[in-house]
């Protein structure tokens, strides 16, 4: 059991930085994509849980964020044009590489990389037959923030931070948190350590580029139109876990939309929890370990299985 800094090149020639923690005689891949404004390195706990059991983790750090920014921090949140989705295709790409292990693999996203792993799911859909939406949602009005932030992004500004955005798409997140705050980040979880860990990490929080919330709203725009929709497959399995005290998750409302939106298009193996007095980190809360094994339980109840539908899929890649 191991954790090694990874790299992916992708077809672009842009080579993306990350972890991996492996262990002997996995029994399945489970690929993290990680939420904005964090690190792949703040899910080594949930890895090393993981490995514990057998599963073999990856994590690619987003454009602008975590391993792709520690030799240039003046790249932090900082995304290519299209960036959302060029990194759901860099997503695909390591999971083509994984799958030629002949293993079960499965993505997990936490917030931001919920929402890539939602479109991931409908570009890809007959790559992969599990995935975990973790600290997510489905939102309204996205369409018109994208127009808001076409409007005030420029070449000349493009690469430079936006507090304006940054205010737009985050909004008032410690609205619910009992004050006086501890720190900016308590939003975050309960767990105070964990907070003020974030708050001190170089490589977490910041206010993120004009171009990058462009890109990120952009990507969003598309996610809950119909026509993208229909493309997954109908078997897909989907484990959505919550924070009832997630402001990002409208504090479940959202979350229930979005189970709600995935059984209508009649998606038969939808399950979602959530989970009283957490917030947006539940990986990280007091009682993580809850989650742990929940998310656990979910991936590798129906493994012998998924083995079997591994060849099968293969041949549609």
């Amino acid at each position: 059991m191991s954790r090694e800094r990874i790299s992916l090149k992708s077809k672009t020639d842009k080579t993306l930085f990350g972890n991996a923690w492996t262990v002997e005689k996995p029994i399945a891949n489970v690929i993290i994509v990680t939420g904005m404004k964090e690190t792949s390195t703040r899910y080594d706990d949930f890895a090393k849980f993981l490995n514990k059991n057998k599963l073999n983790v990856y994590c690619i750090d987003h454009f602008g964020q975590g391993e792709n920014v520690i030799e240039n921090k003046e790249c932090l949140g900082i995304w290519p044009k299209s960036g959302f989705r060029k990194y759901v295709n860099i997503l695909d790409e390591l999971v083509a590489k994984l799958r030629l292990s002949c293993l079960p693999t499965y993505i997990l996203g936490h917030s931001m990389g919920s929402f890539i792993v939602q479109d991931y799911i409908q570009r890809y859909t007959k790559h992969i037959s599990r995935v975990v939406i973790v600290g997510s949602a489905k939102i309204n009005g996205v369409s018109l923030a994208y127009r808001l932030a076409r409007l005030v992004t420029t070449k000349k500004n493009v690469d430079k931070p936006s507090k304006f955005l940054d205010k737009l798409v985050l909004g008032n997140v410690n609205k619910r948190c009992p004050k006086p705050l501890k720190c900016e980040a308590d939003w975050l979880s309960t767990n105070e350590a964990n907070n003020e860990e974030f708050m001190v990490n170089p490589l977490c929080g910041g206010v993120y580029s004009h171009g990058f919330y462009r890109e990120f709203l952009k990507g969003l725009s598309r996610l809950w139109k119909k026509r993208f929709l229909k493309k997954i497959r109908k078997d897909m399995s989907i484990l959505i876990v919550s924070g009832a005290e997630d402001p990002i998750g409208g504090y479940s409302k959202r979350v229930m939309k979005l189970d709600k939106m995935y059984k209508k298009l009649g998606l038969n193996d939808v399950n979602t929890i959530i989970y009283p007095n957490m917030r947006h980190e539940i990986l990280n809360e007091v009682d993580k370990e809850v989650v742990y094994n929940d998310i656990l339980n979910f991936l590798v109840g129906d493994i012998k299985e998924d083995a079997k539908k591994v060849d099968k899929q293969d041949r549609t890649m």
